[in-house]
């Protein structure tokens, strides 16, 4: 039987988080697999506070109702090092959730919750307040992934926007050569390469033609690309 080199890679990392490091992490909010919170941290090289909410992000992947990933923005690169995997497109969509949720303004590190809610990602106390806040209804849009398409059923009253978040699978680390960060080494889980608008759901049932052999998640949110989440799946 084989097993997926993403799976490997993140079992490994968290084997080498010490005893001590794990002890200090607690998160007493009940699992509800049947309807997984999105979590979508936005992240810097340049940002001090980062590399934590990247770890605490991490340690919450590992429950069975979280689907996470992390984008890099570059909005901080003025500081003295450029991000080396930020693209102009995170950081739009970071100010888009922004303006959804009636925020001023982007930051570092921000986490927002299936479109709902946003917060800080460097203390899980308050990330566990904002986890608890959910309906634990199933979602209306149900997903099925395949290699070439993609397939989208249920009932709906309204449109949705379809979208391909492509990522690299598990942890990928890097040492930023400047900033705030230099010359420490930061881990990123479920690191976004790439965003692919598919297309409106509308209720009923629709397909899209779009290639994934692992490393992406399908989102449908309600209302345009940075609404509320209606339905969610991946394939690591």
């Amino acid at each position: 039987m084989t097993f997926p080199i993403g799976r490997l890679l993140t079992a490994l990392f968290f084997l080498a988080i010490s005893p001590a490091a794990l002890g200090e992490r607690s998160f007493n909010v009940p699992e509800q697999p049947g309807r997984p919170v999105v979590i979508e941290l936005f992240s810097s090289q340049n940002c001090g506070k980062c590399p934590m909410a990247n770890e605490n992000v991490a340690f919450l992947a590992k429950r069975s109702d979280v689907i996470a990933m992390t984008y890099p923005v570059g909005y901080w690169d003025y500081l003295g090092w450029d991000d080396t995997f930020a693209k102009p497109e995170f950081a739009a969509r970071q100010k888009d959730y922004n303006r959804a949720l009636g925020h001023r303004g982007p930051y570092t590190p921000q986490i927002v919750y299936s479109g709902r809610l946003h917060g800080s990602g460097t203390n899980l106390k308050p990330i566990a307040d904002k986890f608890a806040v959910r309906d634990l209804t199933p979602y209306p849009a149900r997903i099925a992934i395949g290699r070439d398409q993609i397939d989208i059923n249920g009932t709906f009253d309204g449109t949705a926007r379809v979208t391909l978040v492509r990522f690299r699978p598990g942890m990928t680390t890097v040492t930023p050569g400047g900033g705030a960060n230099a010359g420490k080494a930061m881990n990123y889980y479920n690191l976004v390469t790439s965003l692919q608008a598919l297309g409106d759901w509308k209720g009923g049932s629709v397909s899209f033609k779009a290639r994934c052999d692992s490393g992406c998640a399908v989102l449908v949110q309600a209302a345009g690309p940075s609404g509320v989440v209606v339905g969610v799946a991946e394939k690591r």
